[in-house]
């Protein structure tokens, strides 16, 4: 029963290279340990740990699976109209649209290559063009463009019209929003740098708050007529349920990514804090990046991990020179 719900999920999953499959697997079968190990010992703050190295487990590999079908979709939609002009001009010399499909196997179209290999192999076992067109639109029904200018060649067909005059603009119209996208990228290239010097930002302010003024409030002892100095202190200290596994995020955060020697210090807890903080941050202004660049929430996991890495990077060098106080 569990080898058939893993196949189910991997079934689930359109997978564009090689060894997606396998990569998958792999990872449902570590984040599976990870949890098994976790139940086993019984130990809360191990159980919380442990799901989030499950979830990323999972989620990374499906998302580099998923940026490679839209990188591989992106460029297939830039060949497409290079590819529209040959078959066009071999149309124009009488040539009838298989052959000219199976001339066209022979040009180098990037990515597209492999899509118009497979036709040409089709139509060399004896389908119908018009079979081979279905189901080229149908492996490539994740870009809308090249969905819809397969769908109309198709009609076009079917209908009796004319095929060459339809390709003709189909490729124009390729062409056309090709370049407004490429206009639009430009135009809205300042915002992207925005999200990235947003979190950039966020960064400077939270090292600013943790090392200038969290010194400030915390408990100092007694002032000089007897009475107590009232401050910030580390809420972890008194934790109950579900708090505890937090801190223990936060205590894990600060001995092994940090290397602090005192975990329960108010230091290492606004430290933790503020990185949690800053990380989720870097990781939302990426989707908002690659949705504003190239209106894709796939391409914004890419900016993502760009900022997640620059602000884990910035922590750990802040923290090295002195500029986090711990």
């Amino acid at each position: 029963m569990a080898t058939t719900g893993i196949n189910k999920i991997i079934r689930a999953i359109d997978f564009q290279f090689a060894g997606g499959k396998r990569l998958v697997l792999i990872s449902l079968i570590i984040a599976a340990l990870l949890t098994t190990v976790a139940m086993v010992s019984k130990d809360v703050g191990i159980v919380g740990n442990a799901v989030i190295l499950a979830v990323f487990a999972i989620a990374v590999p499906q998302f580099l699976i998923r940026y490679e079908k839209f990188r591989t979709l992106k460029e297939m939609e830039k060949r497409f109209p290079l590819f529209m002009r040959d078959i066009i001009e071999s149309l124009r010399s009488g040539m009838p649209l298989h052959q000219a499909i199976k001339a066209a196997s022979r040009v180098d179209y990037g990515k597209l290559s492999d899509e118009v290999r497979r036709m040409a192999n089709q139509l060399s076992w004896g389908m119908t063009v018009d079979d081979v067109l279905e189901q080229f639109a149908d492996r490539v029904k994740g870009s809308k463009r090249l969905f819809t200018s397969i769908k109309i060649i198709r009609e076009s067909r079917a209908s009796g019209g004319d095929v060459v005059a339809t390709m003709d603009s189909i490729s124009d119209n390729s062409n056309v929003l090709e370049d407004s996208e490429k206009e639009r990228k430009t135009l809205l290239n300042q915002y992207v740098v925005m999200m990235y010097a947003i979190s950039l930002i966020f960064i400077v302010i939270v090292a600013a708050i943790n090392n200038l003024m969290i010194p400030i409030f915390e408990v100092s002892g007694t002032a000089g007529a007897g009475m107590s100095v009232i401050g910030l202190s580390n809420p972890c200290n008194v934790c109950n349920g579900f708090e505890c596994v937090v801190c223990s995020w936060f205590e894990t955060v600060s001995v092994y990514v940090f290397a602090v020697k005192d975990p329960t210090s108010i230091g290492a807890y606004y430290t933790s804090l503020f990185f949690f903080m800053s990380m989720i941050q870097a990781f939302f202004s990426g989707l908002v990046a690659g949705q504003i660049s190239d209106n894709s929430i796939i391409s914004g996991f890419k900016h993502s991990l760009i900022l997640t890495g620059i602000t884990f990077g910035a922590f750990s060098i802040l923290l090295r020179i002195g500029l986090l106080g711990v």
